[in-house]
């Protein structure tokens, strides 16, 4: 029934970008502005209400976090990603080129997936927020990925809607995917600013060596030589 209710909202929000981007030429701009306001929101409200939702509801806390908040963040998020791929405009690249730079921002996406899945991370523990409210159910991640950068379930997210942007192979395709991906890095400073919070100063001092969904230039190399390698784990708990 989650599934059926989420895949409900999200056709939704596609009928709503479909036709609010045809009443005028600006369209686009409008809806995903709105889209990424409301998903900017949520993701506020994922890092500030937490605590709140603990207090009120105990040990029931993740059960109305997850309706009232977790699902909307999830959905408008992804929405504006998928917005992208109705984007319609002249072309920018020929044909070839933009459909082999587009399915690799996806496969990055995926190998970005496949290292987080064999290093620990749970996609409902991690992935859906239940953290946020009771930290022991957030098991430990020691992927050596998280050397290079704090965040590399947004460096996914953004190489897809790259990936998308390039397969639609226009300019408005690629500020709508620049726009929808605002909601993503307000993400991330909130969760920096949480955990910082949690670990103080060593992780003021992890975001200082650290890119948060690019590394550092020096380490580009090393990264990209990781990245199509075999997963590596370290003994230390990186988050």
């Amino acid at each position: 029934m989650i599934v059926i209710i989420g895949v409900f909202i999200f056709l939704i929000i596609m009928i709503f970008f479909w036709w609010f981007d045809g009443l005028l030429w600006y369209g686009i701009f409008i809806s995903q502005s709105i889209m990424t306001l409301i998903a900017t929101i949520f993701i506020s409200r994922f890092t500030t209400r937490a605590d709140n939702y603990k207090k009120k509801y105990g040990e029931q806390a993740y059960r109305y976090f997850f309706f009232q908040i977790v699902i909307l963040m999830l959905i408008t998020g992804n929405a504006g990603i998928f917005h992208v791929l109705i984007v319609e405009g002249p072309d920018l690249l020929p044909l070839w080129l933009a459909i082999v730079i587009g399915v690799f921002f996806i496969f990055m996406r995926f190998l970005f997936e496949w290292h987080l899945r064999n290093s620990g991370f749970n996609e409902v523990g991690h992935g859906l927020g239940i953290y946020m409210l009771f930290p022991e159910e957030g098991t430990q991640i020691n992927s050596y990925i998280y050397s290079f950068i704090r965040h590399p379930m947004y460096a996914g997210d953004f190489c897809l809607t790259l990936g998308f942007a390039f397969l639609k192979n226009n300019p408005f395709a690629f500020l709508i995917a620049l726009i929808a991906f605002i909601p993503f890095v307000v993400a991330m400073k909130c969760e920096d600013k949480e955990l910082i919070k949690r670990f103080g100063e060593n992780h003021k001092q992890y975001i200082k060596e650290t890119g948060a969904i690019i590394p550092h230039l020096k380490n580009i190399g090393k990264f990209l030589i990781f990245l199509f390698s075999k997963e590596k784990k370290t003994d230390e708990k990186l988050i």
